[in-house]
C-alpha cells in the first residue's frame, strides 16, 4: 500500500481518510472493524486502491472528472481486474492520478 499516495487521492475525492487506533478494533462476526475518529464513521480501514474494491471508487469518480479523461483513455479499464497484472495496472494508474493531481 502507498499510503501517501492513497490519502491523496482519498481526500482529492472529498473522502474522509480515517483516523483510528489499529490497536482497538470493534469485533464483528468475521472482521475487525474501527469508529473513525474524525468522521465517526464504522470503518474497515482506509483505502488501498491497489485492491480492487476500493480502486473501483476511484475509478468511478475519475470517471466523473472532465480533466481526467486523458489518462483514462490511455489505459484499458478491462486491465484493472484481478490479482497480478491487474493490481499491477490499479497501481500504475494511481501513481499517475496521483502525480497529475499533485502539480
Amino acid at each position: 500500500m502507498n499510503e501517501e499516495r492513497d490519502r491523496f487521492l482519498t481526500e482529492a475525492m472529498g473522502l474522509c481518510w480515517h483516523d483510528y487506533d489499529p490497536d482497538k478494533p470493534l469485533n464483528t462476526y468475521s472482521l475487525e472493524a474501527y469508529i473513525c475518529t474524525k468522521c465517526k464513521g464504522f470503518i474497515l480501514g482506509n483505502n488501498d486502491f491497489s485492491q480492487e474494491e476500493d480502486f473501483s471508487r476511484l475509478l468511478k469518480w475519475v470517471r466523473g472528472q472532465e480533466r481526467l479523461q486523458e489518462l483514462l483513455a490511455s489505459f484499458d479499464e478491462a486491465s484493472f481486474a484481478g490479482t497480478g497484472k491487474g493490481q499491477a495496472s490499479r497501481e500504475e494508474f494511481a501513481d499517475r492520478l496521483f502525480l497529475i493531481l499533485k502539480d
